[in-house]
């Protein structure tokens, strides 16, 4: 890290953007359409196998369309999938469109960093139109890099997506500062590039835990409203 305050780049989903609504929109949903299919599965059992598929990391990218596989695949016969996919698609993009939010504090944290004199950046698994958020929120103009996968067509944990911002932002790998909520897609590429990184563990993503030591965060918090003051004791280790 430099003496110039560092350039923060943030994930959105479950980070700058919650997800929790959604996800208990999606589970309901998903566990009634299980039964209908004759799964005969209770809340508590859903959770328990949703949640070890997540800790084990057997969802590759995170997709509610993975996950739908994966868990179906746990329950019920072959080929089952396919079908509840092509029920729930459909409710799984209107509930993004009406569920998403901006996490609690996000328009704080952000004014709070640039007043630092901190540039800010994303990287970030998703569409383009979750942007949106941040635009109706009058937030994207504090961001000087915006790397989307669904516009530059490369995905984290690939190391491609981090470098593609890092030129945008002028800036080198020691100079920045990850948040995120994933282990495997968004602490381990960043540690491996030299940036710092700051996990949020306000996400489903929490049960994850450190496989290798590229893994392991600089610093960790539980709300996105504590990151600036993660951020000062970053530049102050400087």
């Amino acid at each position: 890290m430099t003496n110039n305050p560092p350039c923060v780049f943030f994930d959105l989903g479950q980070t700058l953007v919650t997800e929790w609504n959604f996800i208990n929109h999606f589970d309901g949903e998903f566990l009634e359409l299980l039964n209908g299919y004759g799964a005969r599965i209770d809340v508590r059992n859903y959770h328990a196998i949703r949640d070890n598929i997540i800790r084990n990391r057997r969802i590759g990218y995170g997709s509610i369309r993975e996950l739908v596989i994966e868990v179906c695949r746990a329950i019920l016969p072959n080929g089952y999938e396919n079908a509840i996919l092509q029920r729930i698609e459909p409710k799984v993009k209107q509930g993004k469109k009406e569920l998403f939010r901006l996490a609690d504090g996000t328009g704080q944290v952000i004014k709070e960093l640039s007043d630092r004199k901190c540039e800010l950046g994303i990287i970030a698994n998703q569409s383009n139109d979750i942007l949106a958020l941040l635009q109706a929120a009058g937030l994207d103009k504090y961001f000087k890099v915006i790397a989307i996968s669904g516009t530059v067509k490369i995905k984290k944990p690939d190391p491609g997506i981090f470098h593609l911002a890092l030129k945008e932002a002028k800036r080198k790998p020691e100079e920045c500062v990850m948040v995120g909520d994933r282990l495997d897609t968004d602490i381990c590429p960043a540690n491996r590039l030299g940036m710092t990184t700051i996990r949020v563990t306000d996400s489903l993503f929490a049960l994850q835990q450190p496989r290798e030591e590229c893994e392991y965060p600089a610093f960790t918090v539980f709300k996105l409203i504590e990151v600036p003051k993660a951020v000062e004791n970053i530049i102050s280790e400087k």
